[in-house]
C-alpha cells in the first residue's frame, strides 16, 4: 500500500463512483507507522482500502472518529485532521480526493503517548456529506493490527507469566466460603441433604422466602417443604442480640441453623451456605454433603460498593438487574449508578425531558442541537432510548432493595457535565425562539459571555457549569427531588447522592464575568474559592431534602495555588468522599488517609487495584486502560485497605519507587479508621462498548473487591511485619475457591456471564515446554501445526510438557465447560 497524494483533479478521470455506489467495498484499517517507537516516534496510520473495482470519489466528505488518546497531525500529512472536541476528530478530504480500484489511502499521523492495548485505538469510523450532513455512511470499527514484538521479548512474557502461575500451583484447600467470614469453626464430620428438606423461616424474616425459593429451584435434585421450627433441617432463627448484618450458622449432625436480627443478615447467612455449595449441585445434580461448621460473621465495612458507569456507554436495565445479583450474592451492598456524564444523561427526569430527549442522543447530527456527538466508537446512528426511563428506575431500585442493596445515584457536577449543558442550551434556544426569556434562563448551566479556556481530561472544552449562576443550584434542586420521588414512590428514602465533583480542569472560570462578579459579592481574593462556594451550595440542597451529599475526593479538597490539597474547613458537612487518587509512585498514595483523617466519611476506591476497567496485563489485545495500574486478579486481591503500603514492593502496577519513599506517607490515625467506611469497585465504560466486555473486564476481579469489602484484616495486613507467605497461602486458597467453584456459579445468575478466561504461561526446560493458567477450573489445550487452540485441540494436563523441537511455534489457550476459549499464548521454541 503507498500513499496517495490528493491529486487535483477530477473523479471522473479515473472512472470514479459516487462513495455510496461502493460503500461496502470501503474499509478502514489502524496500524502502527513503519518508524513508530514507543519511546520516541509514535507515528501510526490509517488506511482507507478500497476493495472494489472501481475508483471511490472521496470529494465532498469528512472522515469522522474517536480516538481515546490526541491526535497530532504530521508535517507531511496529506490530510487535515481536526478535533471536534472531546475524543472526536473529523479529516477534510481535499478536492477530488479519489481511491483508485483496488488501491488505497494511508494517512499517517502522531500520538503524543503510546498505543499499549487494542483499546486505545480509534474506532466508530463514518463518512458524513459536507453540503449535506444528512449523507452518512457506517464505516464502523477498523481492522486492527497487533504491535509487533520480537519472539524473545514474547517467549520473555510467557515465562514471567508461567513463573507469577506457579506460585497458585498444586493442591490446596480452597476457601470455604466467599468472601470469608469473621470467624469460622470446622468440626468433623459431614451433614448430608435429606431428600425432602424440611425449612422453618422466622416470622421476623419476611423478604427470606422469596429467596430460599431461587436456591430451591436450583437445587431441584431436592424437594423443600415448610414446617414446624423444632421439626425443620433448615432453620431461620431470629436473635435480637446480633448486629443488622451480622448472622451466625451453625451445621452439625442435626441440621442447619441460622441466626440474625435482620432479614439482610438472613439473607447473607443464606449466601454463606450457597457459597459451600457446587456449581453441579446448582443445576440439580449430585448429593450435597456439607462441613460441619460453626460461623460467626458480620461485616468489616458497612459501605461495600461497586460503581456501574452507564453514562460513557449505556447498559440496559437487565445487564443492571444481573449484576444487582451478582452483588447480592458476594455480600456487596452499595450500588453507586454513574448516571450522568459529558457523554450521555441516562436517567429520565420528568420535570426536564430534554435531558434525556438530547443528552442521552449521541448522532452524527449533533451540531442540529437535537444530540451530542459520537463518543468512545459510538458512531453516526442515533442511540435513541439509551436512558433509563422512571419506571425501570424504580424497577432497579426495588429490584436492589430487595437484596438489601442501597442504589447511589450520581449526577456528575460541575464538571463532566456537557451532556446536561448542551440539553439545557438546546432548551434555552427554543424558549427564547418562543419569547419565554425568563423560563428559558430557569435552568441555563453556562454563561454565554464566559471567555475561559480549559481542556478536561477527556479533552472537553465546554463541559462545565457555572457555580455564579443561580439557574445552576435551581436545575439541581429540580434534578435531586426528582430523583428523590422516584425513591418515594416506591417506598423507599434517598438518604445519599453523588453530586460527582470530579475533575473540574484547570482554567475554568477564571474568564468568566460572573464568576468575576460573584468573587466581589462575596469578598474572594482567588477563583480557587468559588469551588468551596459551590460544595456549601450543593450540600444544602442536599441538607434541605433529607439527605447527605457524596462525591469524589475534590469535595473535600481545595486549591491553594499551588494543586489540590485536603481541606480541613468542610468536614462536618458529612460528605461522603470517594477516593480514587492512590497510583502507584504518582504522589498522592496517601490521599484516602489524609482525608479520613481530616474528619471525612472516606470510601477507598482505590484506582490502583479496584478499577476495573485497567487492563489485565500487558498484552496489546487485552482491552481495557493502563493509566492507573496494570490489574490482574492477584493485584486486584493485593488492595490492604487500612495498610496501603505493606505489600506495595510486590506489586506491579505504577512507576518504581524510590527507596525510602513510602516511610513518609500518611497512615491512618485512630480518628482516621473510624471515618474509612468502606471499599468500592469502580468500572468506568469509556471502553465498555458491550455487556459481554464488561463481563471480561469485571470478572473475577470482582471477587477480590468482595473479599477485601467482608473479610475481616489478617493478621499479615501490617505495614511494618508483612508477611508475605501468609499471605501468598491465603491468595491461594482464594484463587482455588474463585476458579474451580465460583466461576461455573455465574452460569445460574440471570444469562450468565461472559467472564474473562485465564491466560496461559509457557516455560521452556531442553526441548520440552510446560505451561500452566493464571487461575485453576479450565483445560489448557495447545497446537503445534500453526492453528488456533480450540476445545478440540489436545490437552495438556498439569506438570505434563510437550515435546517440540527448535523452530516450532506452539499455540496455547484455556477452554471452559461451555467451550470458550481464552487467549491464545504463542511460544517460539528456540
Amino acid at each position: 500500500m503507498r500513499l496517495i497524494k490528493l491529486l487535483a483533479c477530477c473523479g471522473a478521470l479515473f472512472g470514479a463512483v459516487a462513495v455510496h455506489a461502493q460503500e461496502n467495498n470501503l474499509k478502514v484499517k489502524w496500524d502502527f507507522a513503519s518508524d513508530y517507537d514507543a519511546n520516541r516516534n509514535k507515528a501510526l496510520t490509517l488506511t482507507l482500502l478500497n476493495t472494489g473495482g472501481k475508483a471511490i470519489d472521496l470529494s465532498g466528505y469528512e472522515l469522522w472518529f474517536n480516538s481515546m488518546y490526541p491526535i497530532q497531525e504530521r508535517p507531511d500529512a496529506a490530510v487535515d485532521i481536526h478535533n471536534r472536541n472531546g475524543n472526536l476528530y473529523a479529516i477534510d478530504f481535499a478536492k477530488n480526493t479519489v481511491i483508485k480500484e483496488r488501491d488505497s489511502l494511508v494517512i499517517t499521523y502522531d500520538s503524543p503517548y503510546p498505543i499499549t492495548h487494542t483499546s486505545l485505538t480509534p474506532n466508530g469510523f463514518y463518512l458524513q456529506g459536507k453540503a449535506n450532513p444528512e449523507d452518512v455512511i457506517d464505516l464502523g470499527h477498523p481492522e486492527v493490527a497487533l504491535l509487533d514484538i520480537s519472539t524473545a521479548e514474547q517467549n520473555q512474557v510467557l515465562n514471567r507469566l508461567f513463573a507469577k502461575n506457579e506460585q497458585i500451583m498444586g493442591q490446596v484447600d480452597a476457601q470455604l466460603i466467599l468472601p470469608t467470614p469473621a470467624k469460622m469453626d470446622i468440626g468433623r464430620g459431614f451433614l448430608t441433604l435429606p431428600e425432602t428438606v424440611k425449612y422453618s423461616i422466622a416470622p421476623e424474616f419476611g423478604n427470606m422466602m422469596k429467596h430460599l425459593e431461587t436456591l430451591a429451584g436450583q437445587l431441584s435434585q431436592y424437594q423443600f417443604i415448610e414446617a414446624p421450627q423444632g421439626d425443620a433441617f433448615i432453620q431461620w432463627r431470629h436473635d435480637s442480640s446480633l448486629s443488622q448484618e451480622e448472622y451466625t450458622l451453625n451445621i452439625d449432625g442435626k441440621g442447619i441453623r441460622i441466626g440474625a436480627s435482620t432479614d439482610a443478615g438472613a439473607f447473607y447467612a443464606l449466601q454463606s451456605l450457597k457459597s459451600l455449595l457446587h456449581a453441579a449441585h446448582l443445576r440439580g445434580q449430585g448429593k450435597v454433603a456439607l462441613l460441619f461448621m460453626a460461623v460467626q460473621d458480620k461485616p468489616r465495612y458497612g459501605y461495600r460498593g461497586f460503581m456501574m458507569d452507564i453514562a460513557r456507554n449505556f447498559k440496559d436495565v437487565a445487564v443492571i438487574k444481573k449484576y444487582i445479583d451478582l452483588m447480592a450474592q458476594y455480600k456487596l451492598n452499595k450500588f453507586h449508578l454513574h448516571l450522568i456524564d459529558d457523554e450521555g444523561w441516562r436517567l429520565e427526569i420528568p420535570s426536564l425531558p430534554e435531558l434525556t430527549e438530547i443528552g442521552s442522543v449521541r448522532s452524527a447530527d449533533f451540531k442540529d442541537g437535537n444530540s451530542i456527538q459520537p463518543a468512545y466508537g459510538s458512531g453516526p446512528e442515533a442511540t435513541a432510548g439509551a436512558y433509563l426511563s422512571k419506571p425501570q428506575f424504580q424497577e432497579i431500585l426495588t429490584y436492589a432493595a430487595d437484596r438489601f442493596i442501597t442504589v447511589i445515584p450520581e449526577v456528575e457536577t460541575p464538571g463532566h457535565g456537557r451532556a446536561a449543558i448542551k440539553a439545557m442550551e438546546t432548551r434555552y434556544n427554543r424558549l427564547m425562539k418562543a419569547g419565554k426569556k425568563q423560563e428559558a434562563e430557569e435552568f441555563l448551566l453556562y454563561e454565554a459571555a464566559d471567555q475561559s479556556v480549559y481542556s478536561s481530561a477527556q479533552y472537553w472544552d465546554d463541559n462545565v457549569m457555572n457555580p455564579a449562576l443561580p439557574s445552576v443550584y435551581r436545575f439541581l434542586d429540580v434534578v435531586v427531588e426528582d430523583i428523590k420521588k422516584m425513591y418515594n414512590e416506591v417506598g423507599l428514602e434517598l438518604k445519599l447522592i453523588s453530586l460527582g465533583g470530579d475533575e473540574v480542569p484547570a482554567g475554568s472560570w477564571e474568564k468568566s464575568p460572573a464568576i468575576k462578579a460573584l468573587m466581589e459579592k462575596e469578598g474572594m481574593e482567588s477563583v480557587y474559592e468559588v469551588w468551596p462556594y459551590y460544595m456549601k451550595k450543593i450540600q444544602q440542597i442536599c441538607a434541605s431534602k433529607g439527605m447527605d451529599l457524596a462525591g469524589w475526593e475534590e469535595f473535600g479538597m481545595i486549591n491553594k495555588g499551588s494543586g489540590m490539597v485536603v481541606n480541613n474547613e468542610l468536614s462536618h458537612l458529612n460528605m461522603h468522599l470517594d477516593v480514587w487518587n492512590n497510583v502507584i509512585g504518582g504522589g498522592q498514595e496517601d490521599l484516602a488517609y489524609r482525608l479520613a483523617n481530616a474528619g471525612y466519611k472516606t470510601v477507598f476506591t482505590s484506582c490502583a487495584n479496584f478499577y476495573l476497567d485497567m487492563v489485565w496485563n500487558k498484552d496489546f489485545r487485552e482491552p481495557g486502560l493502563k493509566w492507573a495500574s496494570i490489574t490482574d486478579l492477584e493485584h486486584a486481591f493485593s488492595l490492604l485497605p487500612e495498610n496501603f503500603f505493606a505489600n506495595m514492593q510486590y506489586t506491579e502496577a505504577g512507576s518504581k519507587l524510590e527507596k525510602g519513599k513510602l516511610v513518609s506517607k500518611v497512615r491512618l490515625t485512630e480518628k482516621g479508621r473510624s471515618n474509612l467506611i468502606g471499599v468500592k469497585g469502580a468500572l468506568w465504560a469509556e471502553t465498555i462498548l458491550t455487556a459481554d466486555r464488561m463481563d471480561y473486564m469485571l470478572l473475577p476481579r470482582f471477587y477480590a473487591l468482595a473479599e477485601r469489602a467482608w473479610a475481616p484484616k489478617r493478621s499479615w495486613e501490617d505495614d511494618y511485619k508483612f508477611d508475605k507467605k501468609a499471605y501468598d497461602k491465603t491468595y491461594k486458597e482464594f484463587v482455588h475457591k474463585v476458579g474451580n467453584q465460583e466461576l461455573p456459579k455465574l452460569a445460574r445468575i440471570g444469562d450468565g456471564f461472559n467472564y474473562r478466561l485465564p491466560s496461559v504461561g509457557v516455560l521452556q526446560k531442553g526441548q520440552t515446554l510446560f505451561a500452566n493458567a493464571e487461575y485453576p477450573g479450565f483445560t489448557l489445550v495447545y497446537t503445534v501445526n500453526g492453528a488456533d487452540p480450540g476445545p478440540e485441540s489436545t490437552t495438556l494436563g498439569e506438570g505434563e510438557g510437550v515435546k517440540v523441537k527448535s523452530g516450532d511455534v506452539v499455540h496455547f489457550a484455556t477452554v471452559d465447560s461451555q467451550g470458550r476459549v481464552g487467549r491464545t499464548s504463542t511460544y517460539v521454541v528456540e
